[in-house]
């Protein structure tokens, strides 16, 4: 078996499905500590919100779970792929 037989290749939607859960991770969390500052110091600055907190952690949770199972289908189609090709030599 050569290197290049075992690896799954890039996909977009696994790249698009991770951008978008770290960038809701990250604006959850920069939420939080504007939150935490914002009580501390007296700011009166935006927030998303007990609602857009929630929104966040969604989509976060979300794009993880389709990211995974995305690739997971892509992994059962390349064994499937090296099998028949087992089968045919």
């Amino acid at each position: 078996m050569s290197p290049s037989e075992g690896k799954r290749p890039r996909l977009k939607t696994d790249l698009a499905a991770l951008i978008v859960f770290w960038t809701s991770s990250a604006l959850f969390a920069i939420n939080i500590l504007i939150g935490k500052a914002s009580m501390l110091w007296g700011w009166e600055t935006f927030r998303f919100g007990n609602t857009g907190e929630f929104l966040l952690l969604l989509t976060a949770s979300n794009s993880v779970v389709v990211a995974s199972l995305h690739r997971e289908a892509s992994a059962n189609d390349i064994q499937i792929i090296d099998q028949t090709k087992k089968r045919k030599s």
